[in-house]
């Protein structure tokens, strides 16, 4: 595939602009985003310490990079997220509720990983959604 196929995805909030990679790249039919933390549209730190509202603006942010590019949450194949927090069993189970708030019933293949730290230090969540394809 020539790079003619590929084009990043346009920023559309400012904190974007400052980081290094684009926001998701699309090669012919499949979109991958970056990874993503919780960041609000104006740059800040969102639920900091709580691992549920960050799941919950990770999310967010995802549902609203995939709607540039005309997709939603259901055209994800494959999602890996990185936890940079203790997972107790509540955690978890709290943050599996509110996955299904932007998934329903529908499953995409998906990885956790616990690792010690993120890049972006404030934040203990990234969703790391690195494919979707859709029609």
């Amino acid at each position: 595939m020539s790079a003619r196929h590929i084009k990043s995805v346009a920023t559309e909030w400012e904190w974007e602009k400052d980081m290094p990679p684009a926001p998701a790249v699309r090669a012919g039919n499949t979109l991958y985003l970056s990874g993503q933390i919780a960041l609000g549209a104006n740059g800040e730190v969102v639920g900091e310490g709580d691992v549920i509202a960050q799941a919950r603006q990770c999310f967010e942010n995802i549902k609203a990079i995939l709607k540039r590019e005309g997709a939603a949450t259901s055209d994800i194949v494959k999602m890996t997220t990185y936890y940079a927090c203790p997972l107790t069993t509540d955690v978890t189970k709290e943050y599996w509720k509110v996955r299904a708030e932007y998934f329903g019933d529908y499953r995409p293949a998906s990885t956790g990983v616990a690792v010690n730290a993120l890049i972006f230090r404030p934040a203990g969540k990234d969703a790391g959604w690195r494919s979707r394809q859709f029609p």
